[in-house]
C-alpha cells in the first residue's frame, strides 16, 4: 500500500514546492534529481554547467533516454507543453539521435519525418543541437536512441519519454 502511494506523495510534494515531477519513479537511479524547478528565474547554463544534474551512473539505454529527454526538458522549460496533449497535434516526428562518447551529436536520423511541416522538423534538429552536449552517456561510450517529439500547433513539444499522455 504504501509503495504504491510513494510516487504520488513524490509527485505531490515536488508540486507544492514550485517543481515538477520529469521521470518515472521507478527509473530514477539512486542520487539522481528527477525535477527541475519552472520559473522565470530558470536561465539557461553553460554546457559545463547543466549538466551535473544527470551525473553517469550504469543504466540502461531507456533510462539513458529519459535522462536526455529530462536535460532538453531543462534547457526548453518554456516550450514544454504542460498536461495532456490535445488529440489532434500540428506534428509528430521520430529521430534517431547518434550521440559520441563526450554528449556530442554525432548524427541525427529522422525515422518519421514530419513532412507536411518542415518548420518543425527545423525546430526539433534546432532543439537537439542547441541542447548538446547531452549527459555522458553510458559510461562514455557513444550510443544511439530514438525520441519522439510530439508537437502542438502552439510550438510546443512533448517528447515520447516524458509524456504526460493525450486526449
Amino acid at each position: 500500500m504504501y509503495s504504491r502511494s510513494l510516487p504520488k506523495l513524490t509527485l505531490a510534494l515536488s508540486m507544492l514546492a514550485g517543481s515538477v515531477f520529469y521521470a518515472p519513479y521507478s527509473l530514477a537511479a539512486e542520487g539522481d534529481v528527477v525535477f527541475a524547478k519552472l520559473d522565470s528565474q530558470l536561465q539557461p547554463q553553460s554546457a559545463q554547467e547543466h549538466t551535473p544534474y544527470l551525473r553517469q551512473s550504469p543504466i540502461g539505454l531507456e533510462q539513458y533516454r529519459v535522462r536526455a529527454a529530462q536535460h532538453i526538458y531543462k534547457l526548453n522549460t518554456d516550450k514544454v507543453y504542460a498536461g495532456r496533449m490535445p488529440p489532434l497535434l500540428k506534428a509528430i516526428g521520430v529521430v534517431e539521435i547518434q550521440l559520441a562518447g563526450n554528449g556530442e551529436i554525432r548524427n541525427l536520423k529522422w525515422n518519421r519525418a514530419p513532412l507536411h511541416a518542415p518548420e518543425v522538423m527545423k525546430e526539433i534538429e534546432r532543439t537537439l543541437r542547441a541542447a548538446a552536449p547531452y549527459p555522458t552517456p553510458l559510461q562514455g561510450e557513444s550510443v544511439v536512441f530514438t525520441e519522439t517529439w510530439l508537437w502542438h500547433k502552439s510550438g510546443m513539444f512533448q517528447l515520447l519519454s516524458l509524456t504526460e499522455g493525450q486526449d
